[in-house]
This record gives structure tokens, C-alpha cells and sequence, in this order.
């Protein structure tokens, strides 16, 4: 049974089979809008963790999702093909100047977008605001050193420095802060993991 990855947006056959019910007043009004779930860490088995996010942050609820009732998956790369069907408006936003600018530094990369960029590329909900940050994917990443990891994030900084971005290399359902890895503050670092948070000493070894 193939997993799929946290951070990828599901849109949904209908809201009626997402568990537990009655989901909140604000869940179901975004989810007539956008009919969309965030893939959650954690087992998977005949059901998906999924999350519901609403237009501010408080508004986040976990739900359960049976298998295959949906109509389709976009991952964090997949949601970048829909920049260029962003409204003019909307692409001013700095988060979205700095995402096309900084495109370039990830040619090399498997890499995409998630939180509230991935979600108002797929869904066209303006959720992103003035402050928001860029939440960037990477995936089937080769071991980096401190040193390149440090790199690759000040050459991000450097651009458009007014808008932070926060990358997350992941491999299945772990993931870890490559800016945390690039600092060295601990001799450990933060893993997600699908049965919860870690401390390792390596994180490239998971």
C-alpha cells in the first residue's frame, strides 16, 4: 500500500467521509470553497491523517481520511505549475516576488512549496498575507555538510531578505529544518517522524 507524503493537498470526492464529524463551523465553510485536506504525518492504513486549515492560523483541525476518497493528490513540487496561473494581484505579494526569485538556487534540487503558498497556488483561497512565510520542500536530498547547508541558506536570505524561508528536507515521513542542521546550536537536531518528534545526532541517516 503506497504511502503518501506529508504535505501534499488532497482534494476531496466530498466532505461527509472525513472523520471525526461534526467538524467545526469554519472547517466546512473553507472546505465548500476548497475542497482540500493536508496529508498529516502518522500511519497510514485504511485511513490518512489529514488537516483542515482555515484562512488564519488558528484555524487548523485534524481529521482522518478513508483511503482513496478523493480525486487527487498535488504534491509540493506539483504546486509550483500553478504559479503562473496566479492573479496578478495576488503574485505581488512578497512571499510570491521572493518564490519566483529564488526559483533559480533550486534548479538543482527535487523541491517544492507547501503551507500557505501551496495552498493558494492549488486552491486560488487567498490565504497568504503581507508576513507570510515560504515554506519550501526539498526531497531525494544527498547529504550536505554543515558548511553547504549554511550556504545555501544565506544565498536564500540574501534575496529579498524581508520574507524568511524555511526549508524542510524530507524523506518519506521524516523531515528536519535544514536551517536548524545549518546552525550547529545542539549536537542534536529535531526529526518529525510519522510517530512524532526525535532528537538525532544525524538526521541525513533517517
Amino acid at each position: 500500500m503506497a504511502l503518501i507524503p506529508p504535505h501534499t493537498l488532497i482534494e476531496l470526492t466530498g466532505i461527509a467521509s472525513l472523520e471525526p464529524q461534526p467538524l467545526p463551523s469554519w472547517a466546512q465553510k473553507v472546505l465548500k470553497q476548497a475542497p482540500y485536506v493536508i496529508v498529516r504525518r502518522g500511519k497510514q492504513g485504511t485511513q490518512i491523517p489529514v488537516g483542515i486549515r482555515g484562512f488564519i492560523k488558528s484555524q487548523r483541525f485534524a481529521a482522518f481520511l478513508p483511503r482513496n476518497q478523493w480525486r487527487k493528490l498535488i504534491g509540493p513540487q506539483q504546486a509550483l505549475t500553478y504559479l503562473p496561473k496566479l492573479a496578478q494581484e495576488r503574485a505581488q505579494l512578497p512571499a510570491f516576488i521572493k518564490l519566483r526569485k529564488i526559483m533559480p538556487l533550486f534548479d538543482n534540487y527535487d523541491w517544492g512549496v507547501s503551507g500557505s503558498l501551496q495552498f493558494e497556488l492549488v486552491t486560488g483561497l487567498p490565504v497568504v498575507s503581507l508576513t507570510s512565510d515560504i515554506d519550501v520542500i526539498l526531497t531525494n536530498m544527498p547529504p550536505l555538510s554543515h558548511q553547504e547547508a549554511r550556504a545555501l541558506i544565506e544565498q536564500l536570505q540574501a534575496i529579498f531578505p524581508a520574507v524568511h524561508v524555511d526549508i524542510q528536507v524530507v524523506s518519506g515521513q521524516n523531515g528536519f529544518s535544514l536551517e536548524e542542521f545549518a546552525q550547529q546550536r545542539a549536537t542534536t537536531i529535531l526529526l518529525k517522524t510519522a510517530t512524532g518528534p526525535k532528537l538525532v545526532s544525524d538526521p541525513w541517516q533517517f
